[in-house]
């Protein structure tokens, strides 16, 4: 029996991080897309035929996938109120003593003072993520161990 108490919460962690990759890649195709709609309408006036009917092909071939990928950007980005969480707010919620990133969470959702729904979760967690990931490999604050049993702690000053 403790095998398989052992074995479902390894596949509920396994869950959690493909859900967290889901949310990542969504917000990256979010993002891209957004990038791409940028660069042809600040490219619009100033192109040559050839170029606008690239564009027209481009535009046909991706088909309706990208309506329905805009519909969902403009209805997930109106309702979120996820307040922002630049590189200085994460370090504020590392203690000295190292501790897990579900804490860290924990304690970031403490600090905004929110009560975040599952998608705001997710996103939540992708910032986080992200931000302990870039400021281990900066050095900028202590990582240590691997994978999910990665615990974080603030930098020791030294004098």
């Amino acid at each position: 029996m403790a095998n398989i108490g052992s074995a479902a919460q390894a596949v509920k962690l396994e869950l959690l991080h493909a859900r967290e990759g889901m949310a990542y890649y969504t917000k990256l195709v979010e993002n891209l897309e957004g990038v791409l709609e940028t660069l042809t309408t600040l490219d619009s006036p100033s192109t040559s035929g050839r170029a606008k009917s690239r564009t027209a092909r481009t535009a046909k071939a991706s088909g309706k996938a990208t309506s329905k990928a805009k519909a969902t950007t403009t209805k997930s980005t109106r309702q979120s109120k996820l307040p922002a969480t630049g590189k200085e707010f994460w370090p504020t919620l590392l203690t000295d003593t190292p501790q897990p990133a579900s804490e860290i969470f924990k304690a970031a959702i403490n600090a905004l003072g929110i009560k975040p729904s599952a998608e705001e979760r997710k996103k939540l967690a992708q910032r986080m993520s992200n931000a302990l990931s870039v400021m281990s490999k900066n050095g900028d604050i202590n990582a240590e161990g691997k994978h999910r049993e990665r615990l974080y702690s603030k930098k020791a000053v030294v004098h």
